[in-house]
């Protein structure tokens, strides 16, 4: 058995990241209010005096006292703000799912949000005859009383934490680092692409390109699906009247 390790935003999924979508859906319904964003804001200030590299990781106190469950609301359903995943994630993801790896989210998102993802692609593999249960490693957020305090538990899965996360996944199921995979697009990902013997740079910016060549690491480009022309959604009402 191998591990294919995969970053979210920018991998599997079109930028921007999902939790700036998420950010500016709880705007667009009003569910952030102005002391969030005082709290934010003094949270920014003590934490860019003593951390200032990860200052906006640790800082989510736009979330204070929005509740876990915001998710699973109508108005807030994700199916209308998260974007299709890469076809070419889905049949990456399906390929080591065929060779019986194991699949591991490995992200700064927040969990809730690769929760979701988690949800999708496995629902994807089911629809292709593929039954597999995918891990998740990401950020996580502080909850008491049903509700987000603002504060992050444990630290946020960027940069070397990435790498951390991978390495210790694979020692606690000894499996090879050299046998594993990763996959992720930015400069805060090499750790992670480094730690591993099949590193692939997905969409790469200019800066991990020139490390994934450097380096010989494969560089692969996943395109969104194309949006729906009137042809084709016209084609897809028929098809859903003739099936009624």
């Amino acid at each position: 058995m191998s591990i294919a390790f995969f970053d979210v935003d920018g991998t599997l999924l079109p930028q921007p990241s999902l939790e700036k979508r998420f950010f500016w859906n709880l705007l667009r319904h009003g569910r952030i209010s102005p002391a969030n964003y005082l709290g934010w804001a003094a949270q920014m200030v003590r934490l860019v005096a003593t951390d200032p590299a990860t200052a906006a990781r640790l800082n989510k106190m736009y979330l204070r006292g929005i509740p876990g469950s915001v998710l699973s609301q109508p108005e807030l359903r994700h199916d209308r703000w998260v974007p299709e995943l890469f076809p070419a994630a889905i049949q990456r993801v399906c390929w080591h799912a065929l060779r019986g790896d194991k699949i591991v989210l490995v992200t700064g998102t927040l969990a809730p949000l690769a929760y979701m993802v988690k949800a999708a692609l496995e629902r994807q593999l089911l629809g292709r005859g593929v039954e597999t249960t995918i891990a998740v490693i990401a950020t996580r957020l502080v909850i008491r009383n049903g509700f987000w305090t603002g504060g992050v538990d444990g630290a946020p899965v960027f940069g070397e934490a990435k790498a951390a996360a991978a390495k210790n996944f694979a020692n606690s199921r000894g499996v090879s680092r050299s046998h594993c995979f990763a996959y992720g697009d930015q400069v805060l990902d090499v750790g992670m692409l480094a730690s591993v013997g099949n590193p692939f740079a997905v969409n790469p910016n200019p800066r991990l390109r020139r490390i994934a060549l450097q380096n010989g690491w494969q560089v692969l480009r996943w395109t969104p699906c194309p949006p729906p022309t009137a042809g084709s959604r016209q084609a897809l009402q028929w098809k859903g009247q003739a099936a009624r």
